[in-house]
């Protein structure tokens, strides 16, 4: 297919209809569609209404428990993989058969599982007594695009299960929307993967490249993509942690965003919603605002998305002044109605994207007060290791004056990580937290520390058995995150000139997809690129660059049947360490790699500032970054996740 890059990843949307036209095929001829609420703007990317009624879909409702008769018999539930929500629907079944058992032979209850069933849910049904009665299907749509060079599988539910309850069990889809997307784009050259759950995706990859062969799929090297990077959340936490300073980026902390809507409401933002409340006066909800972020429909956006938001206001004053000085009196009837005929429309769209950024900068003003300069200067001092105590009682204030349920464990997991806590410190942050929120909350700390989130301090109580461990307690200059964070030099020790992409956290530091991506840009082979990412412990290379070292490698069912349960199976990908020992012994630094286009895949979800700093690496190394996740989130849905 000789079309462009951004046509090919657009045209993902007709593969998930023609898929979920499959399974519509399936559940009859006319039928009631009941969705939950979170897929309701995804399935709006794919089809519409009037796709929907031509594929015998007559009403649609949105999933709820006290839901009563429907218009249809047949009906088709459409949930996401959320064994809750399951139980919620089949419970709703339950009933319906209990009022007309006569049901249970017509076979008219559907539901389709996005993004796919796990095997739970048939031991579920089985213990229902719904076996035959309730019939389950897949739905595992495709990336979509919400914006230029950003895509998204919207499934913000797979960070919670990958990371908090270790559930892999969604991990294959991942693989699947990375088969389907190089099935239209092709193969890339080189792959890296950075992380445990990385390297099970390629793998699974590999599976999939080695079973679901197809005749129309080039062996060849993708001519779209040069280079793919897959990497685990949790090895960069910093970057979802810090506060971000660009526009997009601040708009993902106050607002919520759902697959690129941005719904506007000052009385209800997510600061707001985590402060505690002890007024009882509920102010006016209104009629909310929706902003589409997306910069082919709002030039403007596109324009200021990046930028810091220092910069924005300024921006947005000097496009209003633009307005203000097209005089259309002076026009003539002539140009007025060439006016009214080309541009009218334009300028009218422009003026309500104007008003709506203009409305949305205010709220983050106002919502952020003067605490911005504080909190950055705070994290830029916890990130260099600086002044632990004055950091600690930063945080121990927030605790105290101003706790947010989401925001103030963010900043205590920062210090965590970066700094460290002592056992008191720890257990005075803890005991501030369920004062303010209860005692029901303190799962919460437990998920935090499981997700990598969290370091646990140990007991300070010293016994003849852990003398020996007392090194491990003393005050350290640096730590393992300022160790490997030096060596990749994501902490900038000059000021911020604009175009490094530390800009995105007020110059304190560069977030390690743009340093891996920029390692991959600027190298001339892969012993460059492995030497300038070498303290990197769980880096691992996959991709036709490695081919010369599969010789002699045995297919899949060889490798199974020969696998030796001490080492780790490693299929899609190879350990980057020894590849580059290899390299380096055998003189083989020849493999150029280059890449003009790097796909980037974050699993558990991509920020905004990420993204940004992306793109300041594009324009520096005149590339193309395209990034991709299962969802883009924020700081605070991180937290929301382990709550």
């Amino acid at each position: 297919m000789d079309q462009p890059l951004s046509l090919k990843l657009a045209s993902l949307s007709q593969i998930s209809q023609h898929k979920l036209e499959k399974i519509l095929d399936q559940c009859g001829d006319k039928a009631d569609l009941i969705i939950d609420p979170s897929l309701i703007k995804p399935l709006e990317r794919i089809c519409g209404v009037s796709w929907l009624r031509q594929h015998g879909i007559e009403k649609i409702y949105k999933m709820d428990p006290q839901l009563g008769t429907t218009a249809n018999i047949t009906r088709v539930y459409l949930i996401p993989a959320s064994i809750k929500k399951y139980k919620c629907v089949l419970d709703q079944i339950s009933s319906v058969l209990s009022q007309n058992p006569s049901l249970a032979d017509a076979k008219c209850f559907n539901i389709i599982i996005v993004p796919k069933v796990i095997s739970t849910f048939d031991s579920i049904l089985e213990n229902r007594g719904l076996y035959d009665v309730v019939k389950l299907h897949s739905f595992s749509w495709e990336l979509m695009y919400l914006d230029d060079q950003l895509l998204s599988l919207e499934l913000p539910f797979i960070y919670k299960q990958l990371f908090v309850e270790q559930n892999h069990s969604l991990l294959s889809s991942i693989s699947m929307s990375l088969w389907s997307l190089f099935h239209v784009t092709g193969r890339p050259k080189c792959i890296l993967s950075l992380g445990k759950l990385s390297a099970s995706v390629l793998d699974i990859l590999e599976v999939y490249n080695e079973s679901y062969s197809r005749d129309f799929i080039s062996s060849e090297s993708s001519q779209d993509i040069g280079a793919l990077i897959v990497m685990d959340r949790d090895q960069d936490y910093a970057s979802s942690l810090l506060t971000p300073a660009t526009y997009s980026g601040l708009l993902s902390e106050i607002f919520d965003i759902s697959c690129g809507h941005l719904e506007v409401n000052g009385n209800d933002t997510k600061l707001k919603r985590g402060k505690l409340n002890f007024t009882t006066t509920a102010g006016n909800p209104g009629k909310n605002t929706v902003i589409t972020l997306d910069s082919s429909l709002d030039n403007l956006y596109g324009e200021i998305k990046h930028r810091h938001f220092s910069e924005v206001l300024s921006v947005l004053s000097s496009k209003a002044k633009l307005l203000k000085n097209e005089d259309i009196k002076a026009l003539g009837i002539k140009e007025m109605k060439e006016f009214v005929a080309t541009k009218l429309q334009q300028v009218t769209l422009f003026k309500q994207n104007l008003v709506n950024h203009v409305l949305v900068s205010e709220t983050i003003i106002s919502e952020m007060n003067n605490k911005f300069e504080n909190l950055t200067f705070t994290e830029s001092e916890m990130l260099n290791n600086r002044n632990k105590k004055s950091n600690f009682t930063f945080i121990d204030e927030n605790f105290g004056t101003d706790i947010h349920i989401y925001n103030s464990l963010r900043l205590m997991c920062l210090l965590s990580l970066t700094q460290g806590l002592s056992y008191d410190e720890y257990n005075t942050l803890v005991s501030k937290y369920l004062l303010a929120f209860g005692y029901k909350f303190l799962y919460v700390f437990n998920n935090l520390i499981t997700a990598g989130l969290l370091i646990q301090p140990s007991s300070p109580k010293l016994s003849l058995s852990n003398l020996g461990n007392l090194s491990e307690r003393l005050p350290r200059w640096q730590n393992e995150f300022q160790t490997v964070a030096n060596k990749l030099k994501q902490l900038p020790s000059k000021s911020d000139d604009g175009k490094s992409p530390s800009y995105v956290f007020n110059g304190g530091y560069v977030p390690l997809v743009a340093i891996i991506c920029n390692a991959l840009l600027t190298s001339e082979s892969l012993v460059d690129v492995l030497s300038k990412l070498s303290a990197l412990s769980d880096l691992k290379v996959g991709g036709a660059v490695i081919e010369k070292f599969k010789d002699g490698m045995e297919t899949l069912n060889e490798k199974l049947s020969n696998l030796n349960l001490q080492n780790d199976l490693e299929f899609g990908c190879r350990d980057a360490k020894s590849i580059l020992k290899t390299l380096k012994a055998d003189k083989l630094g020849g493999f150029s790699l280059k890449p003009k286009t790097i796909l980037v895949y974050v699993i558990g979800g991509v920020t905004y500032a990420e993204i940004a700093a992306c793109d300041v690496i594009q324009a520096n190394t005149s590339s193309r970054i395209i990034i991709a996740s299962d969802c883009i989130a924020s700081g605070s849905d991180l937290m929301a996740a382990n709550t």
